[in-house]
């Protein structure tokens, strides 16, 4: 496999062959994850993408991953800006929460995230 020089997934490590000399699997084992420390936080805004906001504060949209990777309590990176959430219904069956799936979600207007210093590995 190749990547783009400078990528995240530039220095991953390959699944080895296993002790029989069987190829276990043809891909890449996961990413190691950088836990940056914090340096400033940052209140969402409407509209706001996770590039744009990169952007703003690294002079870099490509570098989203360095949020994504300070707010750990979020699986998925689009969860830092937008809040999803399923239809509630009560034991009758009937909906009690429209939940937010039917509007690919709400903004988090007004949620905190962290925003670390760039290239710091921590």
């Amino acid at each position: 496999m190749a990547f783009f020089k400078g990528s995240d997934y530039e220095l991953t490590p390959l699944f080895e062959r296993s002790e029989t000399g069987a190829e276990i699997f043809r891909g890449l084992r996961a990413r190691r994850i950088r836990h940056p420390d914090p340096v400033l936080e940052h209140t969402v805004s409407l509209k706001e993408r996770l590039d744009s906001v990169a952007h703003e504060y690294y002079s870099e949209s490509r570098d989203w991953r360095w949020l994504v990777e300070a707010n750990p309590d979020i699986l998925f990176p689009e969860d830092l800006l937008w809040n999803t959430r399923p239809r509630v219904y009560d034991e009758d069956g009937d909906m009690t929460d429209r939940g937010t799936m039917d509007e690919n979600g709400r903004e988090r207007i007004g949620h905190i995230i962290i925003v670390p210093r760039r290239g710091d590995a921590g």
